[in-house]
């Protein structure tokens, strides 16, 4: 064995996006597109070449007292990787080979709200009338209804003005009805996706 430490998270080796896991100490939360499907204990015992990691529940779960759409069979370290096995009623048996990764469930990004939650506080709204938003600390009212907590995120090794604003819960693809913002200090760039045509594109800028 390679001496690798469990804690951390890891992601598909292959690049795919969905599956993450992350372990500390003894917790085992395994997550489908940044929204928690178990979480729970887990033990480890030497086979072979290999670490099985053994969880204390093994159903997958959408939400708390549903019953599991999917089992985790299998979960062990082989080198410096985790291998997990699940299986599905419909499809069967899918296993998938997940690295360690320091990417947080918002990607390869920083967060800079101290940054930048102060250069957004006030009203923004495009030329239309269409679209207004008030930024207020680490929230964002859209329309003047409906309240969601917000974060601030730059890719890492970019340095120029390009932020990008998204749903504090990560699991969560949306702003309201909006994706993510891009934010170059000065104009918020947001769109409503629309099926089978291009993205329609809203430019927002600052109230006096």
């Amino acid at each position: 064995m390679s001496g690798i430490k469990l804690d951390g998270a890891y992601v598909p080796a292959d690049g795919s996006y969905g599956l993450r896991l992350e372990i500390s100490g003894s917790s085992f939360l395994l997550l489908w597109r940044n929204s928690p499907v178990l979480d729970t204990k887990f033990e480890t015992a030497a086979e072979g070449e290999t670490v099985k990691l053994i969880p204390k529940d093994n159903g997958l779960r959408n939400a708390a007292g549903q019953d599991p759409y999917a089992t985790l069979t299998d979960c062990r370290l082989s080198g410096d990787k985790i291998i997990l096995t699940e299986f599905f009623p419909i499809s069967g048996e899918s296993v998938t080979e997940m690295k360690k990764t320091e990417d947080s469930r918002y990607g390869r990004v920083t967060i800079e709200n101290e940054t930048v939650l102060p250069m957004l506080k006030g009203v923004w709204a495009d030329e239309r009338g269409f679209l207004k938003l008030k930024f207020d600390g680490e929230t964002v009212t859209v329309n003047g209804e409906e309240k969601v907590k917000i974060a601030v995120t730059r890719y890492i090794g970019d340095t120029s003005n390009n932020w990008h604003i998204v749903n504090k819960d990560p699991s969560k693809d949306y702003i309201s009805h909006f994706i993510p913002f891009d934010f170059d200090g000065s104009t918020i760039r947001t769109g409503i996706p629309v099926c089978d045509a291009p993205t329609m594109w809203i430019y927002l800028t600052k109230q006096k």
